[in-house]
């Protein structure tokens, strides 16, 4: 990952304010890349930083509820991987027999963050 930006410039650019973005870093929602005594972020960090400042500034929503809001995403944006997944395996298969074989390969069905299993 390129670290390109320095989080404190960043955050003026997009109206966020660095104590929510270092919450953010605190919690290990985002990574930076610290030198000397500034931090620097990449692209996929400044996405995230835009989405927090998002919805920090339209929807007047605390760090706590942003951060509930950015777990919930990521578990959906996994479950629609596994169930993209579980589709192309049931457009591969030939039977039911093959098709479980296919899903138990891709271990698809593993317990992932505390879930239960599907």
């Amino acid at each position: 990952m390129d670290y390109f930006i320095s989080l404190t410039s960043f955050c003026d650019e997009i109206n966020l304010n660095k104590e929510s973005a270092m919450f953010f870093v605190y919690e290990g929602s985002i990574s930076v890349k610290k030198q000397e005594d500034e931090f620097f972020i990449d692209s996929e960090t400044a996405e995230t930083l835009r989405l927090i400042s998002g919805i920090q500034n339209d929807l007047g929503v605390n760090d706590e509820g942003i951060s509930v809001i950015l777990n919930l995403r990521r578990k959906i944006i996994d479950y629609q991987t596994k169930i993209k997944t579980i589709f192309e395996s049931i457009d591969k298969s030939k039977s039911i027999d093959e098709l479980i074989f296919i899903l138990e390969k891709t271990g698809i069905f593993k317990n992932t963050d505390n879930d239960e299993n599907i």
